[in-house]
């Protein structure tokens, strides 16, 4: 029997020149609204699908999540 090939994941996603802006905004939304979490400010500003594409998907909320705490 032949052997299935191993799958490859990405190594090395970056984000976007957007996805970085957006990133830093979040900064500024957790100032303006502290009461807010971080969940209630993606869905308000952002809308649902903002981290929909994974892996980078992933890696934009991890880095959104960073500057937001």
């Amino acid at each position: 029997m032949p052997k299935a090939k191993p799958t490859k994941k990405p190594k090395n996603v970056g984000l976007t020149s957007a996805q970085v802006e957006i990133a830093g905004q979040f900064g500024d939304y957790s100032f303006e609204k502290p009461k807010m979490t971080f969940e209630q400010i993606a869905l308000k500003e952002l809308g649902p699908k903002v981290f929909s594409r994974p892996p980078q998907g992933k890696k934009f909320k991890r880095e959104c999540r960073k500057v937001f705490d």
